[in-house]
């Protein structure tokens, strides 16, 4: 599937405008000539500008239609891959809180690895292993908390 670029500029553009009117929203810090909203809004608006100027490069195709789906989207197995992807995401974001973030993670990571065909011998190892590389980096290295859900109890 392919977006004309008038569309996706259309769309970056009013996401760069979220993007800074919702930055207008950070109250600037006493004594700070920077407000917190500098870096969000130069972001945005850049992000504005670039939608801008895919829409502005697009005005010499007006004949071709916004949307074109290409061979590959037209498959069946392409339709559910992306559908598992969207319904594994939702899952995740709606159970992760309640079971924490290992029990999640590793049947978000078992149910993708087995639905896009890795060995079956390595779906446990990967999985665990993946869950306990990305735990590391979020809580150890960034001190991001994760949700311990279940394993409360047990949590370090």
């Amino acid at each position: 599937m392919r977006l004309k670029d008038s569309v996706t500029g259309t769309l970056l553009f009013v996401f760069g405008l979220a993007i800074v009117a919702f930055a207008r929203a950070f109250h600037g810090a006493i004594g700070q000539k920077v407000s917190p909203a500098l870096f969000p809004t130069i972001i945005g608006a850049g992000i504005a500008l670039c939608g801008l100027g895919m829409v502005w490069s697009e005005r010499k195709n007006r004949g071709v239609p916004a949307v074109t789906l290409e061979d590959w989207a037209k498959r069946p197995r392409q339709a559910l891959t992306f559908a598992l992807i969207i319904g594994s995401l939702l899952f995740y974001a709606l159970v992760v809180d309640r079971a924490g973030f290992y029990p999640t993670s590793l049947v978000f990571l078992a149910g993708l690895f087995l639905a896009f065909g890795v060995r079956r011998r390595w779906i446990a190892p990967l999985s665990i292993g993946v869950t306990l590389m990305i735990h590391f980096m979020f809580y150890t290295l960034l001190h991001v908390p994760l949700p311990w859900g279940w394993l409360e109890g047990i949590a370090w």
